[in-house]
């Protein structure tokens, strides 16, 4: 998040309710009301004890389907427990609950469906998971008043659920693009480099989450010999259409996607193994490995 004095610092308290990092977690950020309630499809018999869960609220479920595909389920209510219930008996998918309510339990029956059809619309347009609601409410309508409280409780958990694993609904925007007012954007920034093989021409920027790689890179359409996992993953991004034909035997990244590493993204793209730290070049010819070494020696310089 940002503001006219730039990037500013944001407190988030993690309470581990049973003192384990796999268990019950309690996240909220100072001066906030909001709060979430993390726990795994395991634990759900304590998590339906706790007070967040029998307020109104919205809850988000995330798991993975037969293709090892990310699948997640938004829903809301009065009492979250009632709901929670249901799927517990219902959806064999989901393996991590998230419910996000507020401390005073201030939120009401229209705020949650404000909530659950915008957070919808968000994932829809991040595109990294399929969803499992049969459909997309529509926005209802909220005051002027009403709805700045809601983008305001949305701004906050939108930064907190990354802090518990949910990434589903970050989107990713080149930051030369036109502007956008989904508050889920959190932009790519920093220095742009280059994958320039045989059939590949592909743009990415170092990033906190992995190496992502913009919309319109192109790689090479043939495979050569890669390890298992490259291979596992250049074929599911083909399978969902992340990855498509292009002219010339190449293929075409269809929308920015950040790989879990810069090896990852030169291998899959370039159809063969590659050392991604050696081969993403920036502008002036240094590679990525150059450019984290020097900065590194700078920071050493300056203790």
């Amino acid at each position: 998040m940002t503001n006219a004095l730039g990037a500013r610092g944001v407190t988030l308290r993690v309470f581990l309710v049973d003192g384990t990092p796999q268990g019950l977690r309690v996240v909220d950020r100072t001066l906030w009301t909001g709060t979430c309630l993390a726990f795994a499809r395991a634990g759900y018999a304590e998590a339906r004890q706790r007070r967040e869960v029998r307020q109104t609220g919205v809850y988000v479920l995330v798991g993975q389907d037969e293709n090892s595909r990310p699948r997640v389920y938004v829903g809301e209510g009065d009492d979250v427990r009632v709901r929670l219930d249901s799927h517990q008996r219902e959806k064999d998918f989901w393996t991590h609950g998230y419910v996000l309510t507020t401390k005073d339990d201030s939120l009401n029956k229209a705020h949650v469906r404000w909530l659950e059809a915008r957070l919808l619309q968000i994932a829809a347009e991040a595109g990294t998971a399929d969803l499992d609601n049969g459909t997309a409410p529509l926005l209802p309508y909220l005051s002027e008043s009403d709805q700045a409280d809601m983008l305001w409780f949305l701004e906050n958990a939108l930064t907190l659920l990354p802090l518990v694993g949910v990434t589903l609904f970050e989107i990713l925007k080149d930051t030369s693009g036109s502007p956008t007012n989904a508050v889920a954007v959190t932009p790519v920034e920093g220095v742009t480099y280059h994958l320039r093989t045989q059939l590949t021409d592909a743009i990415g920027r170092d990033d906190p989450r992995g190496f992502a790689v913009l919309e319109g890179s192109l790689g090479r359409r043939e495979k050569k010999v890669m390890t298992p996992a490259y291979e596992a993953l250049r074929t599911r991004l083909i399978a969902d259409g992340t990855l498509v034909d292009h002219a010339h035997d190449q293929i075409r990244l269809t929308k920015t996607y950040i790989f879990d590493s810069p090896s990852s993204a030169a291998s899959v793209l370039a159809g063969g193994s590659k050392n991604g730290r050696d081969e993403w070049k920036d502008d002036q010819g240094r590679s990525l490995k150059q450019n984290q070494e020097r900065a590194t020696q700078v920071a050493v310089e300056l203790t």
